[in-house]
């Protein structure tokens, strides 16, 4: 890359620097802001004319950490402001992307209460704290107050555009920048473009990841390994203050991690948190200032996970009003639908920072969302299923959308379908029925391969499976599902069966309702703790 781009990059040699850096490091935002939403339109069954026509739309980012890394770039200079921070505040209302100068400010901000309704689905500028009831730190979005928040200064001018106040101004970092890997990016973006099949499509597509992965990198994380087969040598090694922990292979030989005496902070980690939070501002953006401002209080944000938007959109014709409006149209990428599609169009196709529907045209009819890296949805009657840390066997054969809403309804669904344990269910029985249900599964599943049955086939990707109609039902419904992996232990491959609970609704990320369905955001007015 740098071979590439010709630049001489500077380091932080300044430890305060390299700290204020780290401190606004924040990934990408994942959140479920509404948990269960059915659409109704002509093309969904139980279509009711009566009520208003609702679309679901899911939105994807094409390359967003490649779009970010476009844009302008901290290179070099890296100071901090001599005069008043406060006029430094005033002077970023003139201040703009393409400037020689940026800046990164360090504030304390509010939400005024009046904008706690308009802005819930996802409100500006997100930190990690520890939810309310909670003992774990977890990035959020919420209308608490902030100090101390480090912040890249075109997120913060977005911010305070839609409102967010800034109390006080503490420091501010300047640095010189330009749009330096802009070069190299599209170079590899161009070269995916002309990808004529998976492998380099994916390796154009990483070599661009690669850049924003190590400019990132926490040196802090690494170690010394060294292979000892001396009495001796392992003894001197314990005793050292940097001794961490020993791993013994046999008697002749064991290997001894140390932690590293110094740290070398030799990465641009300004990259890193450069491209982070410009890759919100084009979240942001999108969200507020084109959808937003497009539907009004027609459309509400049902999940987000970096770089995807989950939609309910009360429109007779999403893509008719894509036609309708080009403004609107300007930032989607129709690439992906058929061709034979009324807004079919490979002009936008992959461009980086436009937003494609990740279900091409085909119609969402229902959504659930359990939490933040668990939900469920289903696109005509074929369901996609993602649970982040589950197997993806257990996703392909072990769970169904019903057991979601099941899961997320347990305490408000009056259906005739009763829980045979309420009383006397706990942890240890769920596990034994899970572990029961499993063994029936997988025997359903070989009978149907057995008997050459279509429907035990599956398409999976990642975590995301699409499922056929034999999965089978675990009742008494239990959340809990027999997890099988291979694991390797002193470089033995072990096959290791445990039970894990996927089906879990409590979501401490936001505020939930008694609805089950309906969320705040930490902070809101309204809510009572």
């Amino acid at each position: 890359m740098l071979k590439f781009t010709k630049v001489q990059l500077e380091l932080l040699t300044d430890f305060e620097k390299v700290l204020f850096t780290e401190a606004g490091t924040r990934g990408g935002l994942v959140q479920a802001s509404r948990r269960h939403a059915r659409a109704n339109n002509p093309a969904t069954p139980g279509y009711n004319a009566d009520e208003p026509s609702t679309s679901l739309i899911y939105l994807d980012a094409n390359n967003l950490y490649g779009y970010a890394m476009c844009k302008y770039m901290p290179i070099s200079d890296f100071t901090w402001y001599p005069g008043n921070p406060e006029v430094a505040l005033a002077q970023l209302e003139w201040m703009g992307e393409t400037d020689d100068v940026g800046r990164i400010y360090e504030v304390d901000i509010s939400y005024p209460q009046h904008l706690h309704d308009a802005h819930n689905d996802m409100p500006f500028l997100p930190h990690a704290s520890i939810p309310h009831g909670s003992s774990v730190r977890k990035l959020m979005v919420t209308f608490l107050r902030k100090e101390r928040y480090v912040v890249h200064y075109m997120n913060l001018k977005q911010a305070m555009a839609h409102g967010v106040v800034v109390e006080k101004t503490h420091r501010v970092l300047e640095f010189r920048q330009s749009p330096w890997l802009a070069p190299y990016i599209n170079f590899n973006t161009e070269l995916r473009r002309q990808a004529v099949n998976k492998f380099e499509e994916q390796f154009f597509k990483d070599l661009n990841n690669s850049v924003f992965g190590k400019s990132i990198e926490n040196m802090r994380a690494r170690f010394n390994l060294e292979l000892v087969s001396c009495p001796a040598r392992m003894r001197k090694l314990i005793n050292r203050p940097t001794f961490k922990y020993c791993t013994t292979y046999n008697e002749n030989l064991s290997a001894v991690t140390q932690h590293s005496k110094e740290v070398d902070f030799c990465k641009p980690i300004y990259i890193g948190f450069t491209v982070l939070e410009l890759s919100k501002v084009l979240m942001y953006g999108f969200h507020y200032d084109v959808m937003k401002r497009h539907y009004g209080d027609k459309i509400e944000l049902l999940y987000t996970d970096t770089d995807s938007l989950f939609y309910r959109v009360v429109t007779d014709d999403f893509y008719a009003d894509l036609i309708d409006n080009p403004n609107l149209m300007r930032f989607m990428d129709t690439s992906n639908l058929p061709k034979d599609h009324k807004c079919y169009s490979t002009l936008r196709k992959r461009v980086p920072g436009l937003f494609k529907n990740e279900t091409n045209s085909r119609t969402v009819y229902e959504y659930v969302a359990l939490r933040a890296k668990s939900y469920a949805y289903d696109v005509e009657q074929e369901v996609t299923i993602r649970s982040k840390g589950v197997m993806r066997h257990v996703i392909r054969n072990h769970l169904t959308f019903a057991e979601h809403k099941r899961c997320l309804f347990a305490d408000v669904d009056d259906d005739a379908e009763s829980d045979e344990c309420d009383d006397e269910f706990d942890a240890n029985m769920g596990k034994m029925f899970a572990a029961d249900s499993a063994l029936k599964a997988v025997a359903q599943i070989h009978r149907n391969a057995s008997t050459g049955s279509t429907n035990s086939s599956t398409t999976v990707a990642a975590t995301a499976v699409t499922h056929p109609s034999h999965v089978y039902s675990y009742m008494p419904f239990t959340p809990y599902r027999e997890n099988v992996s291979i694991r390797s232990f002193k470089h033995e491959l072990r096959t290791i069966r445990s039970m894990k609970l996927v089906l879990n609704r409590a979501d401490d990320k936001r505020y939930v309702l008694p609805d089950n369905i309906s969320t705040y955001a930490h902070g809101h007015h309204r809510i009572n703790y």
